[in-house]
């Protein structure tokens, strides 16, 4: 068996801890120089060279605009690969819990054996950890080194004048790289796992929304307000994860790289509302009498999370995501309808972007717990009145979604999902499944391999 280890650059030569003072200039401005070996730190298969220092810690920090950004000196990796098989590593960078000036700012860019456009730390895939004092860690790169080659790469960081407004004197900055060997027992986060099991995601065309998925078509891709989201479609036979005793399907990845999971089967059969005879009841919650009320779903939907989530200690998995419960809609004479009726049944056009919504109900919330959207199931492989007992969502019962359809002759309707795999609507004092649906904190690692025989675990603390 082979050894497993991380190469972390703490260790790298005399560690140096730079406070410097940025009055003019060019963010994180360094001085690089060529290294010898006498500079070099072997480590196993590798010999490891870093212009000055793994640690940055800044004081005084001045913004710059990005171009400034990009004429600064940058740190510089050398990695030798000094065994006879070609190696994996993954260059990240951890903040540490000194750092007090937020990091929303931190620009990052990167050239040679690692190239990076100009990107936001917080827009970087997040990545996991051993360093105890590591407030969040994010992957720069990953590099590929053949036997007996050298590579370089050239990193630039500062902090973007246009994505920070206050700035306190005391504030400070420290940060460290880190270099992991991809054969460590430091385990990908799930959403890499996810990733790495699909190839050419970037070159696949859009899916034709007005048929019915009838294959395994895969993860795919499409952006929101949010950013970019991965999801699964048609019949897919590897997006099992058994959690908290039960079994759930992957809906996809969202822009944070938390994964949405979908209850496999339902968890109850009851109605959405008590109410069917306003527009307000499609809402998860409505305002009453200027009071907020939680719809009957909504208070279900919060006590099956409280017994089976946060009473057996599994909250801390969990992350609270957008949840979009469109309530946009317009009047067509004596009827009145939801924008979702016309994407999904007549354009057939889903979105993951949630639209402008009435103020007294429905709308975008930050939760832990919700339903799937109509426009989900459709990005799914499910249309409008059209049976399909094989994409993964169908799973042979009714279920509601929590997108509102329409409301007319004193009835509200919402959008379900039938026994068919037909996406359909129904009152909603209707009795349909409830499937609830979570999101899984970006950072977990899982073991298995997401079949109905090896679902994916989450590796539970």
């Amino acid at each position: 068996m082979k050894k497993k280890y991380i190469l972390t650059l703490v260790v790298i030569g005399v560690l140096f801890t730079l406070a410097l003072t940025i009055s003019t200039g060019y963010g994180l401005y360094i001085s690089t120089s060529e290294n010898n070996d006498k500079d070099a730190t072997t480590l196993n298969c590798f010999k490891v060279y870093f212009s000055n220092t793994d640690t940055i810690e800044l004081r005084n920090i001045n913004p710059v605009v990005n171009e400034e950004g990009e004429e600064s000196s940058p740190y510089t990796l050398t990695i030798t690969n000094i065994c006879d098989s070609t190696k994996e590593l993954q260059l990240r960078l951890n903040v540490l819990k000194e750092t007090t000036f937020k990091t929303k700012a931190l620009t990052i860019s990167s050239a040679g054996h690692i190239e990076l456009k100009p990107t936001l730390y917080s827009n970087l895939s997040n990545s996991k950890t051993t360093n105890e004092n590591a407030i969040q860690s994010k992957l720069i790169g990953k590099i590929s080194i053949e036997p007996n080659e050298t590579i370089r790469t050239n990193i630039k960081l500062w902090f973007d004048e246009r994505k920070t407004t206050e700035i306190k004197k005391e504030d400070v900055f420290k940060a460290q790289f880190e270099l992991i060997d991809t054969e460590s027992t430091i385990k990908s986060p799930f959403y890499e796992v996810l990733l790495s099991n699909e190839s050419d995601i970037d070159k696949k065309n859009n899916p034709n929304f007005e048929s019915s998925a009838y294959t395994n078509e895969g993860l795919y891709q499409i952006n929101s307000n949010e950013g970019k989201h991965y999801y699964f479609r048609g019949v897919v036979n590897n997006n099992y994860v058994k959690f908290g005793n039960y079994i759930w399907r992957i809906v996809g990845i969202n822009p944070d790289n938390s994964i949405k999971l979908i209850l496999d089967k339902s968890a109850t059969t009851m109605n959405y509302s008590i109410y069917q005879n306003a527009i307000d009841y499609t809402g998860l919650k409505y305002i009453y009498n200027n009071v907020t009320i939680n719809n009957n779903v909504s208070d279900y939907l919060e006590q099956w999370y409280k017994t089976n989530i946060t009473d057996r200690g599994l909250d801390k998995y969990i992350v609270a995501s957008s949840f979009c419960n469109d309530s946009s809609y317009f009047v067509n004479g004596y009827n009145t309808y939801f924008n979702g009726f016309t994407r999904l049944i007549t354009d057939k056009r889903p979105t993951l972007t949630c639209p402008t919504t009435n103020a007294d109900f429905g709308g975008t919330y930050k939760q832990k717990i919700g339903l799937i959207t109509a426009d989900e199931v459709a990005l799914a492989g499910g249309v409008y009145n059209t049976n399909n007992y094989n994409y993964y969502l169908s799973n042979g019962e009714s279920f509601f979604t929590m997108t509102g359809a329409e409301y007319n002759n004193l009835t509200a309707y919402m959008f379900i999902v039938t026994n068919t795999g037909s996406i359909s609507t129904a009152p909603t004092t209707s009795s349909y499944g409830i499937r609830p649906v979570i999101n899984l904190e970006p950072t977990l690692t899982v073991s298995g391999s997401g079949t109905t025989e090896n679902p994916y675990t989450i590796d539970i603390e």
